[in-house]
């Protein structure tokens, strides 16, 4: 065969029925550049009930809010390469530190404006909204972050109705550093901020925090409930489609 008319005459024509699409809810997640750790939690909360269609924004690593919000410039773009023809559920960005700098509305507006009219979260927004479903009101804060992110953080769940009992502090300038505090780290820090606190509950900020697979055995140790930016992100992405994220051992608001 010499010729595309002769192919022609050879090849096949077939028929097809269109499949509806999965039916799992649908997440569309736009994560930062830096980030190591939020596709390894996720992995292991989806199972069945969801899946997650994923792009990237760049980010500098420098723990500043000058950086954080310059995040804010490829959000919309980098929501736009998701999954092109396939409808969302929900849309999700992955910064708990840039949601507090950039703002929720804004975070939200950037995430969805060319997707329709379906919600956001982040991991900011999520973990407010499981405060209140666990009924939380003092909160004590394991934070990753410097100084200038944590005192937005601060103001921020103050003006939300929260009382901040204690915020402890790594003071971590980079990003891609928070990846790697280990969980004696975390334990010990724990011990040091929560006896005495009289917090409802722990807020463990930062999607970068490899903190996930040790919620259940902090929770066993201080009797607290534990909240930190991954597991609220998953737990409110559900929630707004309706959906209840069920993923036990990872902590009282996964295993409702």
């Amino acid at each position: 065969m010499q010729t595309i008319e002769e192919f022609q005459k050879f090849e096949t024509p077939l028929t097809h029925v269109q499949a509806p699409r999965i039916g799992r809810v649908h997440i569309g997640l736009v994560q930062l550049s830096t980030d190591h750790s939020l596709e390894m939690d996720w992995a292991k909360l989806l199972g069945t009930q969801a899946g997650v269609f994923s792009s990237r924004v760049y980010y500098s690593s420098e723990m500043t809010p000058e950086a954080l919000d310059q995040i804010a410039t490829g959000i919309s773009e980098a929501s736009d390469l998701i999954a092109t023809g396939l409808p969302m559920d929900v849309m999700a960005f992955g910064c708990t530190s840039a949601s507090i700098i950039i703002g929720e509305e804004k975070v939200a507006h950037l995430l969805t404006k060319n997707r329709g009219d379906i919600p956001a979260t982040n991991p900011w927004t999520a973990a407010q909204a499981a405060f209140k479903h666990l009924g939380a009101k003092k909160i004590a804060v394991f934070s990753p972050y410097p100084t200038e992110v944590n005192f937005p953080l601060y103001q921020q769940l103050t003006n939300a109705g929260f009382e901040v009992v204690v915020l402890g502090s790594l003071g971590i300038e980079k990003d891609t550093d928070i990846t790697t505090v280990s969980k004696e780290s975390m334990l010990q820090a724990l011990e040091q901020i929560l006896p005495e606190s009289g917090a409802d509950l722990v807020f463990m900020s930062c999607t970068n925090l490899r903190v996930l697979d040790h919620i259940q055995e902090i929770e066993d140790k201080f009797d607290i409930p534990v909240v930190c930016s991954n597991s609220a992100m998953f737990w409110h992405a559900m929630h707004l489609t309706g959906k209840t994220a069920q993923c036990p051992g990872y902590g009282r608001l996964l295993n409702q």
